[in-house]
């Protein structure tokens, strides 16, 4: 009877520490506001981040680290150290994508998915997307002092690939702090950004893709 009611007591407290409330209509349009207008005073932003990706074949989670540029209106450079070295850089309709062994370079109105997916990916990192009613269907959701927003896409291109993407927010709700992004296949991509600096200069040379 002991055992059972320390199990039970423990399952009450992993439910009232996991529980999140929806926000209604009218609170999530407030926040949305709040979360656009910071993301639009954006113009730079740098951080370092770890990703940790957990596939549904596979029982171990691989973990990797990088740091990441961004410069808007389409800039990105996103940059893995560990365990291995690649970086993908966006500069407006082009990329390149480098790691030790070779060098592709894509010219992204050409291909309509790739033009979505990098669409995706910058405006996850600085929490532009969340006004789009056109790209996802966004839920809103509050635990404690945290917000975090869950988009599900709602163009083919990228519904293809992701089931749905979250995004949390830190307290102030002036920027994106961890992206979460599980795929169609049951793997699950979860990056978490650190020292973050906003506003600041970044030399063109980081976006450079000749």
């Amino acid at each position: 009877m002991k055992q059972a009611t320390i199990i039970l007591l423990i399952s009450l407290l992993s439910l009232n520490v996991s529980a999140q409330t929806k926000l209604s209509a009218a609170e999530q349009k407030t926040v949305i506001e709040r979360m656009d207008k910071a993301a639009k005073a954006m113009t730079s932003m740098q951080c370092d981040f770890e990703q940790t990706k957990s596939m549904k074949m596979m029982s171990k989670k691989m973990v990797s680290k990088g740091i990441m540029y961004f410069r808007r209106p389409d800039k990105l450079r996103w940059q893995y150290t560990s365990p291995y070295d690649y970086t993908f850089v966006l500069n407006g309709d082009k990329v390149r994508i480098k790691s030790s062994k070779s060098t592709q370079n894509i010219d992204v109105k050409q291909n309509k998915m790739f033009r979505q997916i990098t669409d995706v990916i910058v405006k996850s990192v600085t929490g532009g997307s969340l006004k789009s009613n056109a790209d996802f269907q966004v839920e809103l959701y509050k635990k404690d002092k945290t917000y975090s927003a869950r988009m599900y896409p709602k163009k083919k291109e990228v519904k293809q690939v992701y089931k749905f993407i979250e995004l949390t927010f830190n307290s102030g709700l002036t920027m994106v702090s961890i992206v979460r992004m599980e795929e169609k296949t049951g793997d699950v991509t979860t990056v978490r950004l650190n020292n973050v600096k906003t506003n600041t200069k970044i030399n063109d040379k980081v976006f450079d893709i000749n």
